[in-house]
């Protein structure tokens, strides 16, 4: 193109307007191309009090496990694994033993993580990157199940997962990942764009525990989700109830804030890991895009 002096105002308009549509048009068609999937592993059985600190002490409630599988152009991601298999079809003391009083899993063969990426045609080994939000035993609980894929983790997380504090250490099962020491590990110290386009962003949300991290997806159609993990267990929280449980209550609060504001920003949706009834509303046979 070629712009004269008294057309060159003009010229700039029109470069720019291309420009901008050319961007949109790309984005869109990368973004067109993600799929997400939202599946549970099982439920949990638990008294509200864990996930809504001096709310709803003693209520028995049973609430989902989420976990998420994205399927981006340049490499398949999960996000967080649900219990271990070991817990399923009624043998939680088995593998959890006196955990199960406060905590019991419920979960068919069928829920586990291996079995919900064969529903929609994936395999384990297909997975490039397994993204913890955390290892606690209801989200790395089969992890070892991903030999292949690069494990993506603060790496504070995995100093606390293999030493954890004596009182934090009932919800970190070594038996989840004693396996894993070997593995591939992408260690991070805060957020990462994950495949450098910025539609998969993991996000440094600690609090809940020392390196606990959320996930940004952008899809085309669905817009920016927000993936809380626990650092958002329920509507509660987001309202502005202190996590039942937490390694720290003001970073929590803090991370918890960083959600709702990047949400805002994005004019997305933040998901929480634990809320039934949110959980209930969405699809769960088919994909997000």
């Amino acid at each position: 193109m070629t712009c004269t002096h008294r057309a060159a105002r003009l010229c700039i308009l029109l470069l720019t307007a291309a420009l901008a549509a050319g961007h949109l048009v790309n984005a869109s068609a990368e973004g067109g191309a993600i799929k997400l999937y939202q599946v549970s592993s099982g439920v949990l059985e638990l008294d509200k009090g864990w996930l809504t600190a001096m709310r709803d002490v003693g209520k028995k409630i049973k609430v989902p496990v989420a976990m998420y599988i994205i399927d981006h152009p340049r490499g398949l991601v999960v996000y967080d694994t649900g219990n271990n298999v070991a817990v399923s079809d009624g043998q939680c003391e088995s593998y959890w033993g006196k955990l199960c009083g406060a905590f019991l899993a419920i979960q068919k063969r069928e829920d586990v993580i291996d079995k919900q990426l064969e529903k929609f045609g994936y395999k384990t080994s297909d997975v490039k990157y397994l993204v913890l939000s955390h290892m606690h035993l209801d989200h790395a609980g089969n992890m070892e199940m991903f030999p292949n894929a690069t494990i993506v983790v603060q790496k504070a997380e995995m100093k606390t997962a293999w030493w954890p504090e004596k009182f934090q250490a009932a919800a970190f099962v070594l038996g989840d990942y004693d396996d894993a020491r070997n593995f591939n590990y992408l260690e991070l110290d805060g957020d990462f764009d994950l495949f450098g386009d910025g539609s998969v962003v993991v996000l440094d949300t600690k609090g809940h525990t020392q390196g606990h991290q959320s996930l940004m997806v952008k899809l085309a159609n669905t817009g920016t989700l927000f993936l809380a993990g626990d650092a958002v267990y329920t509507p509660e929280n987001e309202a502005g109830v202190i996590p039942g449980i937490t390694w720290n209550t003001y970073e929590s609060m803090q991370s918890i804030n960083r959600l709702k504001m990047l949400r805002d920003a994005h004019q997305g949706e933040l998901w929480y890991s634990h809320g039934a009834e949110q959980y209930d509303a969405h699809k769960h046979d088919t994909y997000y895009d």
